[in-house]
């Protein structure tokens, strides 16, 4: 499947302590460096909304094709770097204009 910037991905994220559990995440990573090296750069997307200084609140205006379960914040101090082929489950997108917040 053809990752691209802008993607909602559902994705087991691997945590600092090393534990991972399975969260949605927004691609950041541009479609250049998809492409030429294969990486993909996600911040997590999470119902937690703790450290309000590193998040905003996803709503349904701001995302194609998709709705969230519960209301949802994107963490942009939690990222994680994986690699494209075995990104396999995009859900949404995010609209070009929300996705430089």
């Amino acid at each position: 499947m053809k990752i691209n910037q802008r993607d909602i991905i559902n994705i087991e994220f691997l945590f600092p302590n090393g534990k991972t559990k399975n969260h949605y995440g927004i691609v950041v990573s541009n479609n250049e460096l998809i492409e030429a090296e294969g990486f993909v750069y996600l911040v997590l997307i999470t119902s937690k909304d703790y450290n309000s200084e590193y998040y905003f609140e996803l709503s349904d205006d701001m995302i194609l094709n998709f709705k969230f379960p519960k209301k949802s914040y994107a963490k942009c101090h939690i990222l994680m770097v994986t690699v494209d082929n075995i990104l396999s489950q995009r859900v949404g997108t995010i609209k070009n204009s929300h996705l430089s917040k």
